[in-house]
């Protein structure tokens, strides 16, 4: 009797720890949230005025050129001015240059008045008045703090001659919360500020 006791005693350790194992095994991506840029809130049209015939051109944004170290799967934040850190749980719903490529063009083309806008990979089957590449080499920040964004840019006609020289674009913008869903808020918005500027370029060009 004394055997069986023991014997089920064994059996009922054996359950419950196989049952914290399978708890311990639960990895990071079943806990993690799904983030996506957002383009600019409609509340932010009615400050917007850039005449001319922008309505009636199309344009390209080339794929997204980024530093390595942001093509991540995970948000990546800086701990100091050298020092980085990839959120275990908070991660990218897609490829982060294609989603800010996605937001650039809605963006521009609420900005331009046009629907014309595509971008990487549909850039590929389209051809366009004009194409835009952009290569962000900050697009990260601080918790609580802000988000920095530094990009330059070209824009070029459908020949793939230069229209417009590279210009660098810097844009600081605070994050309103100290939550990870606060951080894509602000780049979010550091992406609309970074639109205008697009726009304005491409509203110029349109009035020569």
């Amino acid at each position: 009797m004394e055997r069986i006791i023991l014997l089920a005693s064994g059996v009922a350790l054996c359950v419950v720890m196989f049952l914290l194992s399978g708890c311990a095994a639960i990895t990071p991506t079943d806990a993690s949230r799904f983030y996506v840029l957002s383009p600019m809130a409609e509340s932010d049209l009615e400050k917007i005025v850039l005449p001319g015939k922008t309505g009636k051109i199309s344009i390209g944004i080339a794929p997204i050129t980024l530093p390595k170290y942001l093509k991540k799967s995970q948000i990546v934040t800086r701990t100091g001015n050298n020092e980085l850190q990839l959120a275990e749980f908070d991660r990218w719903a897609g490829k982060i240059e294609e989603d800010i490529g996605r937001v650039v063009a809605e963006n521009l083309s609420y900005l331009l008045a046009t629907d014309k806008i595509v971008s990487h990979p549909a850039i590929s089957s389209v051809e366009t008045d004009y194409k835009i590449e952009l290569d962000l080499s900050r697009f990260d920040g601080r918790l609580g703090e802000s988000v920095e964004l530094v990009a330059r840019w070209v824009i070029l006609d459908k020949q793939g001659n230069t229209v417009k020289n590279i210009t660098s674009t810097r844009i600081k913008k605070p994050v309103q919360g100290f939550g990870y869903a606060d951080m894509v808020e602000a780049q979010s918005r550091a992406l609309a500020a970074l639109s205008r500027d697009l726009a304005e370029a491409i509203t110029e060009l349109t009035e020569k």
